[in-house]
């Protein structure tokens, strides 16, 4: 919702997606930190980058560095992370599955695995919840089978 007493400067201004954060972060790391905020100004009319800055360093796929002030870059921490390719699955072990980012790296792909399991699964029981209700005191299910075709599924018993 817009307020209506800043006179339009929320209409000038404009979003930084998160693939420009790295376009950002890159700059602040070459040009440092008065070439970003010229960048946020001229690019995107942002006069006071304090909360891009913010955003920025709450982002998990960077890390700020005070004693060197820059940003590292940690990786995509998307759904993709955690899926090994077929050279991987395939190659003997080597350390090329530690994280290479200064921290001693624990590998996190189990953790995210579990992670997305309980997602899906989480998905699929709040769906059923939807048309399915257990009564374990009398053993009794009850399926509603009139939302169950209307939203589109089909009812096999066997």
């Amino acid at each position: 919702m817009r307020s209506h007493f800043n006179n339009g400067e929320d209409d000038k201004m404009q979003k930084i997606s998160n693939e420009e954060l790295l376009t950002v972060v890159q700059v602040y790391n070459d040009k440092g930190k008065a070439a970003t905020y010229d960048l946020l100004e001229s690019r995107y009319n942002i006069k006071n980058p304090y909360f891009v800055m913010k955003r920025i360093k709450k982002d998990s796929r960077f890390e700020y560095n005070e004693n060197q002030d820059h940003f590292e870059l940690l990786g995509e921490s998307d759904v993709s992370n955690i899926f090994m390719s077929m050279d991987e699955l395939c190659s003997p072990i080597s350390q090329k599955n530690v994280h290479h980012s200064g921290k001693q790296g624990v590998d996190e792909r189990p953790v995210k695995m579990e992670k997305l399991i309980q997602e899906l699964l989480g998905d699929r029981l709040l769906e059923l919840s939807k048309y399915i209700t257990l009564d374990s005191s009398t053993k009794t299910m009850m399926i509603d089978q009139t939302s169950l075709k209307s939203d589109g599924y089909h009812i096999i018993t066997h």
